[in-house]
């Protein structure tokens, strides 16, 4: 494990004073977060595979459909409370997006930054999509120790970089090569 695995936080830093890789492609899903469209709450992803990085999403409509920011999203409209009636939502969220946006082989044992922890329905697609680990700053929710315990049995490491616990290597997920197939 070297130092970029164990700092955490936007001003973290390396022995040589440079910004941490996670913080620097943390710092990147959050400016990645900046063009999402919804109304309720800016996400951003961005997947990294050898330090280089392979694609971005932001949470917002399809392609084509009209923006939430421009009253499209029944959700964004209602009084719903946060996490509840997804259903409505239109949107497709930062870590979908950023999938959609790679190829399998971009993804094999890649990482995938984002801005918040991943729901449930993103963790089942992380969790065949190959890549080998998420690194997500902040964004607890209630549910949150359900899908980490799922994206570790299902082979992902995960690290959570908010503060609240000390990151270390995750001693559940396997380290060897994954194949989602």
């Amino acid at each position: 494990m070297n130092a970029d695995d164990t700092a955490f936080g936007p001003d973290a830093r390396d022995d040589g004073g440079r910004q941490t890789w996670d913080g620097y492609f943390l710092d990147l899903a959050r400016a990645t977060a900046t063009r999402a469209t919804c109304l309720r709450r800016k996400h951003g992803a961005v997947i990294v595979a050898d330090r280089r990085i392979v694609a971005t999403g932001y949470n917002g409509a399809p392609s084509g459909h009209p923006h939430c920011m421009d009253g499209a999203c029944p959700r964004a409209l209602s009084d719903s409370p946060q996490g509840h009636d997804y259903s409505q939502c239109i949107a497709i969220h930062a870590e979908a997006n950023a999938l959609l946006f790679s190829t399998p082989n971009d993804r094999l044992n890649a990482s995938l930054y984002c801005t918040g922890a991943p729901c449930f329905g993103c963790a089942k697609l992380i969790a065949n999509s190959g890549l080998g680990e998420v690194v997500a700053s902040g964004g607890r929710y209630d549910g949150w120790d359900d899908t980490r315990e799922f994206l570790l049995t299902s082979g992902v490491r995960v690290r959570l970089l908010d503060g609240l616990d000390q990151p270390m290597l995750d001693l559940h997920a396997p380290s060897e090569v994954r194949d989602p197939a």
